[in-house]
């Protein structure tokens, strides 16, 4: 599996005023300054995550984040020029004992640092698929 989310946060962050043009299925969180988050700590910022691809298909999913990212680059652009600052993460699911890559050629990467945006990638573990709950012998 592979997920892609657009993180976005800054102190002076007028959330509202975002939401009057994020999409809102795509809204996976959004908090607002002085708002406890997890851990009970207060939020020194306000922000929200987006969602921008969730498929098995890495491939897809680049092409799907990427064709929602620029549909929304120039307004986070102006975020990131505004102080606030933004990541795209590409998360990668793991199953033990496999392997899991994402390619991400020239033209993901220009689209995304010439709006200002920092790229990251993650890989979080999950459970084998004989493990999960779910299957049947």
């Amino acid at each position: 599996m592979t997920m892609v989310v657009l993180r976005v946060d800054g102190e002076h962050l007028d959330v509202e005023q975002c939401l009057t043009w994020i999409p809102e299925t795509a809204i996976e969180a959004v908090w607002r300054v002085g708002e406890r988050r997890v851990g009970s700590k207060i939020s020194a910022t306000s922000g929200f995550n987006l969602l921008l691809s969730d498929n098995e298909d890495a491939l897809i999913a680049v092409e799907e984040a990427m064709r929602v990212f620029l549909s929304l680059a120039p307004r986070i652009a102006a975020l990131v020029q505004s102080g606030a600052t933004a990541e795209v993460d590409f998360a990668l699911f793991i199953e033990a004992m496999s392997a899991r890559s994402i390619r991400l050629d020239p033209g993901v990467l220009r689209a995304v640092g010439q709006h200002g945006v920092s790229l990251v990638v993650s890989a979080y573990p999950c459970a084998d698929p004989e493990d999960s709950p779910t299957h049947l012998d």
